[in-house]
Order: structure tokens, then C-alpha cells, then sequence
């Protein structure tokens, strides 16, 4: 939930927001976008439980497809092993367009946690587009000694190993942001992993652990209410609903960015014709004011783009986290 967005903002360049609204002006029409794409109901898979980030942003994803390929896309939620059943399933999955996934950040860092998967996070999908990003928010409880990130990380300094880090789970993407920042920094803190992130955001709010790495989704809110402070943004930019919070980058570490991304993607195989139907249609939703206004709330950045596109950023976002992962020796059994 880790990318480096200097690295998005190259591999999609002109087609980010302004490009897509460039490009709905000569998009097919529903009819043609159907005839192209498929004939029959369109699963979008969901490797995770209803209700959460990836969960909502994917609703929101396939109301708009469903008005632009002329088919029923329904959300079917497969969770499981920190996405990997959903995925798996998703890989075995006949490539005729009729089956996606809406994949996030697990997709590309789940091969360097687990020794045996069932599937090549690249090799077995064949990328249809990117849909966003979201940066996570450094928090801390309301009452911590620190009001910024530089006096933070002079507090965790002063204090080595005192100060525990609460994630949804060992290899989860705000675990790997807290990762990055302690390398980059120095810092020496314990981490905590949850089994997801309720739990971990209750005991943060208990001043059980004194640390997490949220998504603007899930932080806002109680950064809001004066419930957490909000310390810095993993990503390179300032978020316009919390325009006095600084980045990571432009405090602690130079060049720091982690976001969570989102993209659909479909099994290896499926038919050119039927990934360019649906990249376009994808595409052309995420230029529409509704579906932009849907998605601002949840901290969704769009970052739309070609295929191509997508599949570059993928390769180098898990060559990004192989090589955290391998520094910080995480394992996952």
C-alpha cells in the first residue's frame, strides 16, 4: 500500500488526470465498448473482505464499468492470506474478460514475503490500467511527545527500541513504509503486527503502540477529530485536506515515497482486443467528474494510464519491495 510516485508520474507520463480527460473525447461508444470487451457478466475480484479501502474503491470502479462495457460487473469478494487466495483464484481464471482483479500493493509484495505462491504476480496477469494511489499518514496518539516528524524521529533516536509500531500484519504495506522510514532514518523500534487493522488502530488509540503508517482512507478521519496527529505523508505530495501536514521527503529523507496503489488486472491470456476494450472504458470512467468525486474522499489520487504503463510500474515496484523486504529480513510463514 509503497511505490515510488516520481517513478508513476514517468511511466504515466500525459496520462494521468488531464490525459484521460484528453482521451474520453475520442472514446468508443457503450455499444462498440461492449461488442469489444464481452458478452457476458464481468467479475471484479476483491482478494480482501468486504468494507475495506480496496473493497470500496473497487464498488466504485465497477459501477462506472458496468455503464460503459454494457454488461453486469459485480464485486466478488475472495479474501484470504493476505490476498493471495483471491489472487490465485483470479490467475487460474479463463482469460476471456469476463474475470479481474482489482490488485494493490500486496500483488507486488507478496512475492518477495512468501516462498510458494500459485501464481507469478507478473507473468500470470496481463495489466489492464491503473486506478490510483493512496499515501499513508505517519500517526501517532494525541498525546505523544512529538508534534512534527523531524522531533519524532529525535524522540525514537533518544529512545532506541522503547517505542513499539503497530501494522495490520507482517509484509503489510504500512509495515513496509515503517520499514523504509527506519532504514532511511536510523530509527530502532519494535513492531507489532496485527491481524488487520482495527485491532491496530484501537490499541493506537490505547497508547499501546506509539506508531502507524495509515491510509489517508482509515487516518483522516480521526486525525480530523483531534484523535491521532498526523506526523507526515509517505507519498511526495502535500494532501489538500491536510495542507499543514508535511511529507516524509521534504523533512526526514530525501527522496522518500511509499504509496498503496490500485489496478485492475486480468489472467495472462486474455485477448489484446478485449484489455484494450477494457483499459479504455477504464480509463474514460476515471476522467468523469462522479467517479472523481466518489473516489476523492477515500485519499484516491487517480493515476490513470496505458497498460504498458501499469506493467512497468508493477516491475519496478516489486523490485522496490524485494529489496526492503530482504534489508529489514522479514519473513512470513
Amino acid at each position: 500500500m509503497r511505490a515510488n510516485l516520481e517513478f508513476v508520474r514517468t511511466a504515466f507520463r500525459g496520462a494521468g488526470l488531464a490525459a484521460a480527460l484528453a482521451m474520453s473525447i475520442a472514446l468508443p461508444q457503450t455499444a462498440k465498448a461492449a461488442e469489444a470487451c464481452t458478452t457476458e457478466m464481468v467479475t471484479l475480484v476483491v482478494p480482501y473482505a468486504p468494507g475495506g479501502v480496496v473493497d470500496l474503491i473497487a464498488r466504485v470502479v465497477a459501477d462506472d464499468l458496468r455503464g460503459r462495457i454494457g454488461q453486469n460487473v459485480i464485486v466478488e469478494n475472495k479474501p484470504g492470506a493476505a490476498s493471495n487466495i483471491g489472487t490465485g483464484a483470479v490467475a487460474r481464471a479463463t482469460p476471456d474478460g469476463r474475470t479481474l482483479i482489482m490488485a494493490s500493493a500486496a500483488h507486488t509484495i507478496n512475492p518477495s514475503l512468501y516462498d510458494k505462491l500459485s501464481f507469478d504476480a507478473l507473468k500470470s496477469f496481463a495489466p489492464v490500467g491503473m486506478v490510483g494511489i493512496v499515501p499513508n499518514l505517519i500517526v501517532v496518539p494525541a498525546d505523544f511527545p512529538a508534534n512534527t516528524i523531524q522531533e519524532f524521529v529525535a524522540y525514537a533516536k533518544a529512545n532506541p527500541g522503547k517505542i513499539a509500531f503497530g501494522s495490520a500484519g507482517a509484509g503489510s504495506s504500512p509495515h513496509l513504509a515503517v520499514e523504509m522510514l527506519k532504514a532511511k532514518t536510523g530509527l530502532d523500534m519494535l513492531h507489532v503486527p496485527y491481524q488487520g487493522q482495527p485491532q491496530a488502530v484501537q490499541d493506537l488509540l490505547a497508547n499501546r503502540v506509539q506508531m502507524m503508517a495509515l491510509t489517508m482512507t482509515l487516518a483522516m478521519p480521526l486525525v480530523k477529530d483531534g484523535r491521532l496527529k498526523a506526523l507526515a505523508i509517505t507519498g511526495t505530495a502535500r494532501s489538500a485536506d491536510l495542507p499543514n501536514v508535511p511529507t516524509v521527503a521534504e523533512t526526514v529523507s530525501p527522496g522518500f515515497n511509499v504509496v498503496n496503489y490500485l489496478a485492475v488486472l486480468a489472467p495472462a491470456g486474455t485477448p489484446d482486443k478485449t484489455i484494450t476494450c477494457l483499459s479504455t472504458a477504464l480509463r474514460a470512467g476515471l476522467a468523469q467528474p462522479e467517479t472523481i468525486a466518489r473516489l476523492k474522499p477515500m485519499g484516491v489520487t487517480i493515476m490513470s494510464g496505458s497498460p504498458q504503463d501499469l506493467a512497468a510500474f508493477m516491475q519496478k515496484d516489486r523490485d522496490t519491495w524485494a529489496d526492503v523486504i530482504k534489508q529489514a529480513n522479514i519473513k512470513v510463514q
